[in-house]
């Protein structure tokens, strides 16, 4: 079996030169007989101004595909500066393409010229850029066919390429983490797949122009005719893995060209080789070698931001209690000289959680789009005020009302009166049937929490997520929690995140056969507990704002995210506290982004797939900027 595997191996390797020399073999017959020196006459018989067009052209292409290499790396959450990374990815594409097997190549090229990069990463970057291309080559060929004349394209071809497309930006929008046997596998954002595919037009339209320009007077073709025949070419030549795709990228131009004289076209092809292959590749290997013989050391890129974890970088005093719901969300503290955010990542955005910690929301704006765009994702405000969403939508954000947030002042909070009446009758029934609450002041009773939660979400589904809490040992540890019994049996629990100034309820879980009011006493007691300790304000969390608007999208967004977050019975239960509603909002850089992040929300808070992959922060031992004094303070 370990000859077998070997033997795999080595043909793997070998397979791309082997069909490069029958590619060249096949060649070599077709043109038997072919004047060479007519060849080399139309190599001779370009231009200078047919090379500097094919060399700007070029240079326009290499600029492109080189982004690749930054979209990957903000894929795997590797900061480096920009600039750096293209230099990077141009020579490795620029040997890769050139000396053939293009991902092993890619991959070492990278390794050696990144010194904090591990081969695994090197090989992880080379393969998302490999299959990405791939991917956005096949839906450029298909948009050429639908739009270019051509004929060499069986006519469904494209219209099943563009369905399979589709489906995979919709896959990556509603299940952007997979999860599979303890492996957890990330899908590029739809605004990621979207960039590549205008990366690949552009690389591949100013290839194809190389090409073009470099065609001698005789051949009689349009460029809109060459595109679709250029591009079908390079993806055989770029699928065949031989050096520089020599052999199948010739073979299927004359092809498809059959008509065209082929010591003209063989011409133009020599000239393109040498502009689009030969020169790349010479300068890919001085820099590669340069950079072999005189490492430098990675700059880091100018906008990067520290992320934090929650536990290395405290909040103050004065921070809001619900943003400890970070600790479940793989969430982290963007920090910047102008203030703090808390973050968390969801498929397609990059929120921030609440208003600042400290600073000003306007200045705070530009490092959360940079820190956003720096993961392929878009920007976004979530369960801001009203106060920082007229800052927002005078910024020229969107702004939309999502929720609605129960305060109560323990303090002045009484059951006395008709506006009680539903809740004196929820806590007589509970404490009818013997229950009794207390607050956990020891180790907490995790086992029968966890019998409480999963006999809760047997008859509820799967626990709502993002800023809805889901049991767990390690976050209900962090948290005020109240228990209810029924003589010695643990019948149902809450859950507050709690500072010295503020509680916020969090988890709500009883058991399916627990007396009718338990969960009404659990809150009752925990606001009385509040009263004592002198809390200032408690907060019963969030519930979905009714499904009204001013425009018909805005309307559509508020009843989904009112349907899909429970908002009905959440409202008919809090209510029944008399709460004060503060209306909550939510803010993105156009209405589009809006509309992406809305979605992408609903799609989160109902956890239809894996949590989006928690955000890398940087190491507990690197000294996090100060943040200067005028800033200090939560914004109001």
């Amino acid at each position: 079996m370990t000859r077998f595997s070997a033997v795999g191996k080595v043909l793997r390797h070998i397979w791309p030169f082997a069909l490069g020399a029958a590619c060249c073999l096949i060649l070599a017959r077709q043109l038997n007989g072919l004047d060479l020196s007519a060849l080399w006459a139309a190599v001779m018989g370009v231009s200078t101004l047919q090379w500097a067009l094919a060399i700007g052209a070029t240079i326009v292409s290499f600029l492109a595909v080189a982004r690749y290499d930054v979209i990957a790396q903000r894929h795997f959450q590797i900061q480096r500066a920009s600039t750096e990374t293209m230099a990077i990815g141009a020579t490795a594409i620029g040997l890769g393409q050139t000396l053939g097997a293009g991902a092993v190549v890619g991959a070492f090229v990278r390794w050696r010229m990144t010194p904090d990069l591990s081969l695994k990463d090197s090989a992880r970057i080379t393969a998302f850029v490999t299959v990405t291309f791939m991917a956005a080559l096949a839906v450029t060929i298909a948009l050429a066919a639908l739009t270019l004349p051509t004929p060499h394209i069986p006519a469904l071809m494209p219209y099943c390429i563009l369905t399979v497309a589709l489906g995979l930006a919709v896959v990556a929008f509603v299940f952007p983490v997979l999860a599979r046997q303890g492996r957890v596998f990330s899908l590029p954002t739809v605004s990621a797949m979207f960039s590549l595919l205008c990366l690949c037009l552009l690389d591949t339209v100013f290839a194809g122009l190389a090409l073009y320009v470099l065609l001698p007077p005789e051949i009689t073709i349009g460029f809109a005719t060459l595109m679709p025949v250029f591009l079908i070419a390079l993806g055989a030549a770029i699928f065949s893995g031989t050096p520089g795709g020599v052999g199948p990228f010739e073979l299927t131009l004359l092809a498809l060209l059959p008509h065209q004289p082929e010591p003209a076209l063989l011409g133009a092809v020599l000239a393109f080789r040498a502009i689009y292959y030969a020169l790349p590749a010479m300068i890919a290997g001085l820099v590669f070698m340069r950079h072999l013989l005189r490492p430098r050391p990675a700059r880091a890129p100018r906008h990067m931001r520290a992320f934090r974890p929650l536990e290395d970088a405290p909040l103050s005093p004065i921070s809001r209690a619900e943003l400890g719901v970070i600790r479940q969300n793989g969430g982290a503290l963007l920090s910047c000289d102008a203030g703090r955010y808390g973050t968390v990542r969801t498929g397609q955005t990059l929120v921030a959680l609440f208003d600042p910690i400290e600073g000003d929301a306007n200045t705070l704006a530009r490092p959360l789009r940079q820190a956003a765009r720096a993961q392929n994702r878009i920007a976004c405000k979530y369960k801001i005020s009203a106060r920082q969403a007229v800052r927002a939508r005078a910024a020229g954000w969107a702004v939309m009302h999502v929720s609605d947030e129960a305060i109560l002042r323990p303090a002045d909070h009484s059951t006395d009166g008709s506006t009680y009446r539903q809740l004196r009758r929820k806590l007589r029934q509970a404490e009818k049937a013997g229950v009794t609450v207390s607050a956990s002041r020891t180790r907490l009773p995790l086992t029968d929490m966890a019998r409480v939660s999963a006999a809760w979400e047997a008859r509820n589904g799967v626990p709502r997520g993002l800023t809805m809490g889901r049991f767990d040992d390690l976050y209900v540890g962090h948290q005020k929690v109240f228990l209810a019994y029924q003589e010695a049996r643990l019948v149902g629990f809450v859950s507050f995140h709690a500072t010295a100034h503020e509680w916020c309820l969090d988890l709500m879980r009883v058991l399916p056969d627990a007396p009718d009011g338990t969960m009404h006493l659990l809150v009752q007691t925990a606001i009385e507990a509040a009263a004592e300790l002198n809390v200032d304000s408690l907060s019963l969390a969030a519930a979905p704002a009714l499904a009204t608007g001013r425009t018909r999208l805005e309307r559509f967004l508020r009843t989904k995210h009112f349907k899909h977050g429970g908002g009905a019975g959440l409202r008919q239960f809090k209510a029944c506290f008399a709460p004060r509603w503060q209306p909550l909002f939510m803010a993105a850089p156009g209405p589009m982004q809006l509309c992406v992040a809305t979605l992408d929300m609903i799609r989160a808070v109902n956890l239809r797939s894996a949590p989006a992959t928690p955000i890398a922060c940087m190491p507990a031992n690197q000294p996090l900027a100060p943040i200067p004094q005028p800033v200090m303070q939560r914004a109001s």
